[in-house]
């Protein structure tokens, strides 16, 4: 089964994970752009929502992309300038899609 480009309708950037040194050696995480993408964006519902807790998964919306290697769930999402964290990340279709749960963070 393959992904219906018609279903891929929103725009959201990759970010990954980055760690500088300032002046006094001290370590700051920062997020790098790697890549903007296609996908679906869909808010879950209460059900689903509960199911993902019973798996100690907080969320609040499926993010569904094309197979990407360089994803992570240390990799941050931006959708419409909201900031959204990967909650989990499960390979489906046999590596043609990544579906993500994330939870929005400030």
């Amino acid at each position: 089964m393959a992904i219906h480009a018609g279903k891929l309708n929103e725009r959201v950037t990759l970010r990954a994970p980055s760690v500088d040194r300032d002046q006094c050696g001290e370590a700051t995480l920062d997020f790098d752009d790697i890549a903007t993408v296609w996908a679906q964006v869909d808010g879950l519902a209460s059900r689903e929502i509960l199911q993902a807790m019973q798996a100690n998964v907080v969320a609040s919306h499926r993010i569904r992309i094309r197979f990407r290697d360089d994803v992570t769930p240390h990799c941050r999402i931006v959708w419409r300038g909201r900031m959204m964290e990967v909650s989990s990340l499960v390979e489906r279709m046999d590596r043609t899609m990544l579906e993500m749960l994330v939870r929005e963070v400030q």
